[in-house]
């Protein structure tokens, strides 16, 4: 337990602590190398005292120094990923922006891969039914508010390891390393399951949140904005009457794309 909590302070506060001890050796030195020049230059003084004299003085003065320098170097490593992270991220729903997500999808999806080997991953491309309706009926705010809503819901439900960003103003890219058709219909069905769950009461009127869905499963490697196109094609084909809220499409190396409804 004791052991633990120690690692945990240390890692916490390591680039403090790397300041101190730093200072303060710096310190010691510079003291010991001016006591040592004094002796030379007047060998009758008292060392041991002028030595012990200017450790004192060293750590009084070094410690606090180098504990504040330590201080100031954390937090700008702190502010430094937080302005990284903002940068990446989406500022209204928290996602990756598109240009992030697409950089790290196109690490899965433009990989080689062997006839026969596991999918690279699925791609889900979400759509947020009647944005419009919603920001016309009760104005921008509350459509944002849906946004939000529904991005936080995305966010909770996907998989350790899965990548959400925003690829456009209504629309989600979820992107499942290593999914094949069964792990993207599990965590595409959560999804919608949860995104109907969602307690949205704009101006105080119930509103029932939906989404529709194109998912593309990847076998062979393909470069971000193909995938993209191919998704979104998938998507428009639930917008024809009869269809299922999904679309899956499955990309085989040497073969013709396939596409069927989830059920």
């Amino acid at each position: 337990m004791f052991w633990e909590a120690a690692r945990t302070f240390f890692f916490r506060h390591k680039p403090v602590l790397y300041w101190t001890v730093g200072g303060m050796a710096a310190g010691l030195v510079v003291a010991l190398a001016t006591v040592g020049l004094l002796n030379v230059m007047s060998p009758t003084a008292n060392g041991a005292r002028e030595a012990g004299l200017a450790v004192v003085v060293s750590i009084l003065v070094a410690m606090p120094l180098a504990f504040a320098c330590g201080l100031m170097a954390s937090r700008v490593g702190a502010l430094r990923k937080q302005v990284q992270r903002l940068g990446q991220n989406d500022n209204l729903t928290s996602c990756l922006d598109e240009a992030t997500f697409s950089a790290l999808v196109d690490t899965y999806s433009n990989r080689n891969t062997a006839p026969g080997s596991d999918p690279l991953g699925t791609i889900l491309l979400v759509n947020l039914d009647d944005l419009r309706v919603i920001n016309s009926r009760f104005g921008y705010s509350w459509g944002n508010e849906a946004l939000s809503n529904v991005a936080a819901t995305i966010r909770g439900t996907v998989r350790n390891g899965d990548i959400v960003g925003r690829v456009s103003g209504d629309q989600f890219g979820v992107f499942l390393p290593g999914a094949n058709e069964t792990d993207a219909r599990g965590v595409a069905e959560r999804i919608h399951d949860n995104v109907a769950k969602i307690q949205f009461y704009p101006a105080g009127t119930h509103y029932l949140l939906s989404i529709r869905a194109g998912a593309v499963i990847i076998s062979s490697r393909i470069g971000f904005d193909q995938l993209l196109r191919k998704a979104n094609g998938t998507l428009e084909m639930t917008k024809s009457p009869g269809h299922d809220w999904i679309k899956y499409a499955s990309l085989d190396a040497g073969a013709a794309d396939r596409s069927k409804t989830l059920q």
